[in-house]
């Protein structure tokens, strides 16, 4: 009778760590196929969060999209955005729902690339999850680039722009500038 306990313990262990480690080499597996060779360079000189009781970082202005010179990132981000359920938020047309409209010019947290890489990659308050540890900086900037291809974004180079679009000022809710 001790014994079968004993034994049955053993098998109920060896069941769980079975399970435990499936489950880890699964998680791991999930996301394979969006890893690569991803743009660290850029993507280190890119503060993404703040110590706590620091001031905001300001990102460099006049970062580029490095994925704009691929002529796939357009296409390999349209299809992160819908397989990584963005159209869930922001509509398949990414007009907005839940989440704001990506294709107008309102941005409240900036629509230059470095401005949107910083949002998917870290987050913003009122829903918008952070994505920089599911996503490696390679897929985060293909997903900059089909927003880019949007039309409602500002090029590296016009920051101050990029954060004047704000309607959330202005007393109207629409756009990405009051929920993203």
């Amino acid at each position: 009778m001790k014994l079968a306990r004993l034994i049955l313990g053993g098998i109920l262990i060896a069941a769980i760590a079975a399970g435990v480690t499936g489950w880890i080499l699964a998680s791991q597996n999930a996301y394979s196929h969006l890893m690569g060779a991803g743009y660290d360079s850029t993507s280190t000189m890119l503060p993404l969060g703040d110590v706590a009781g620091q001031s905001a970082s300001t990102p460099p202005a006049d970062v580029a999209n490095p994925a704009s010179s691929d002529p796939n990132a357009v296409a390999e981000g349209h299809k992160l955005f819908i397989s990584m359920n963005c159209a869930g938020c922001h509509g398949y047309d990414a007009k907005g729902g839940m989440g704001p409209d990506l294709t107008d010019t309102y941005w409240r947290y900036g629509g230059t690339p470095t401005q949107i890489y910083q949002s998917i990659a870290s987050g913003r308050p009122k829903g918008m999850p952070s994505w920089g540890k599911k996503l490696p900086a390679r897929s985060i900037w293909q997903l900059t680039a089909y927003i880019q291809s949007l039309g409602g974004s500002f090029p590296a180079n016009a920051y101050q722009a990029a954060v004047q679009g704000d309607l959330a000022d202005k007393g109207q809710n629409k756009g990405a500038s009051d929920q993203q």
